[in-house]
């Protein structure tokens, strides 16, 4: 092997992570249709040969970064629940994560491109979000018990709608190509719910 080929080979373990890192930007940024292998390649750096070294097709890709997405909401769900003891708090924290309206619902781009074709991409997806309500159903329903939120409606519908609101404020806010429609939609969440944002 020459030298040059020993400088171009990455530490084991560095081409898939640079490949999973590449191809999270590219979908979420452009889309899972709109990204090509080659443009996976070009932003991460690693060849063809190593791409399907680590990945059989780009479905397993796919299927790869949605796991990775997951994983990563799911522990700002754990870190919320681990700091914060007062459910009414936790679903503040909640409301208050970073979201920008004209970016998307990090899911929402998968599942309007590809699941309606490819039903194993829905798994993780599926699986956050059912992760995600059991958060809200469980401190909803904590702040019911405590007095801190209206029982007007049970813990399950009011964890429904919160997302419900929440995903339809990510479809508008492209609609309009503006963030104030999902910051206005928070707003009248928290009032509704009499959570605080500020």
């Amino acid at each position: 092997m020459s030298e040059s080929q020993k400088k171009k080979r990455l530490p084991r373990g560095q081409g898939r992570e640079r490949i999973l890192s590449s191809a999270t930007d590219l979908f979420l940024k452009n889309g899972f249709e709109a990204t090509s292998p080659q443009a996976i390649y070009a932003a991460s750096g690693v060849g063809q040969g190593s791409f399907y070294y680590h990945f059989s097709n780009k479905d397993d890709l796919a299927n790869a970064v949605l796991e990775r997405v997951v994983t990563e909401k799911t522990a700002e769900l754990n870190h919320i629940t681990s700091t914060i003891s007062n459910p009414k708090e936790r679903l503040e924290a909640y409301l208050k994560l970073p979201r920008k309206g004209t970016q998307g619902c990090n899911f929402g781009r998968f599942m309007y491109e590809t699941s309606a074709q490819k039903q194993e991409l829905n798994k993780p997806i599926q699986g956050f979000f059912d992760e995600l309500l059991r958060f809200l159903n469980i401190n909803f329903q904590a702040g019911q018990d405590q007095g801190l939120i209206s029982s007007n409606f049970s813990a399950e519908e009011l964890s429904f709608i919160l997302m419900e609101q929440i995903q339809g404020g990510y479809i508008m806010s492209r609609i309009y190509q503006s963030d104030n429609f999902q910051v206005n939609t928070l707003k009248r969440l928290a009032k509704q719910l009499g959570l605080t944002l500020a």
